[in-house]
């Protein structure tokens, strides 16, 4: 089967990531877009970054992590690449990328791209098995982090010190700027590019569950992303059928669309800024 086949189907043709080196000296740094095919805003972002005259002080990996499922325009070809790291280089072609991919990142700091479907306003998302990465989103441009260690595995965020950030609407011009400054406040962060990114104290959550959907069904939610939802609180319909929160929660990529068999995600919240989360949280 061609890299353009559908997802799920097993295929034999490997398409590598697409890395361009940019700066002096070896890479210490990398910005990467399309770890999903159908997110196009950090592809657009890399490629929009590697062809500007950049003035660089360190040298910088651009990278496109799946190729062939941003030229089919679909989230993945066999696997979903963002839940096989650190990958298997016998297997199929995420998990060949995946192992790629931390072998390529394992030892620079990183930025990866993603869209959503739920959330117009950046945010970042780390891995506590990496507590440098805290400090990496602390310093960007987002105004809530979220750790989602336990709840989604097998991403690249536990290939070194790599933040991904989450840049609004998926396949909108508007999630494409975003997406460039974020890159560029990235590179700002890591003295990669002169100048200072504009400062921000963003609040961290922790992922602690899935909210499920039944299959097929048609619903509505009643609350905001990153909005303190009560015990007892109606946060959504399902079929006429009222949900009700049995504790307080934090809604994280809720929507109505984004997913097929979840509305989203259920959080805590660590802490208002990096200050306020536990020392023992990070191992500190």
């Amino acid at each position: 089967m061609t890299a353009g086949g559908d997802p799920g189907q097993p295929g034999t043709e490997y398409v590598p990531p697409e890395v361009t080196v940019a700066g002096p000296g070896e890479p210490e740094v990398a910005v990467v877009g399309g770890v999903h095919g159908d997110e196009p805003s950090g592809v657009r972002a890399v490629r929009r970054l590697r062809a500007a005259d950049l003035d660089l002080r360190r040298g910088v990996l651009f990278v496109v992590a799946n190729p062939a499922a941003v030229a089919a325009g679909t989230r993945y070809l066999d696997s979903d690449l963002n839940r096989v790291f650190p990958g298997d280089p016998r297997g199929d072609r995420e998990h060949r990328l995946a192992a790629d991919l931390c072998e390529l990142l394992g030892s620079v700091t990183t930025l990866s791209i993603h869209g959503t479907h739920s959330q117009r306003e950046p945010f970042a998302l780390v891995h506590r098995s990496q507590p440098a990465e805290y400090d990496l989103a602390a310093a960007l441009p987002v105004e809530h982090a979220v750790d989602h260690s336990g709840v989604n595995e097998g991403t690249i965020t536990t290939c070194g010190c790599l933040v991904e950030v989450e840049v609004g609407i998926q396949g909108t011009d508007a999630a494409a700027d975003t997406a460039e400054f974020q890159a560029r406040s990235f590179l700002q962060v890591v003295d990669a590019l002169p100048g200072e990114p504009p400062p921000s104290t963003p609040s961290f959550f922790h992922m602690t569950g899935r909210v499920p959907k039944p299959p097929g069904a048609r619903g509505e939610l009643f609350v905001e992303n990153f909005e303190s939802v009560p015990e007892g609180a109606v946060y959504g319909r399902v079929d006429g059928r009222e949900l009700v929160a049995e504790a307080a929660f934090y809604p994280i990529l809720m929507s109505e669309t984004g997913y097929a068999d979840i509305f989203g995600y259920r959080g805590r919240k660590l802490g208002d800024s990096l200050a306020g989360v536990p020392a023992s949280w990070l191992g500190r």
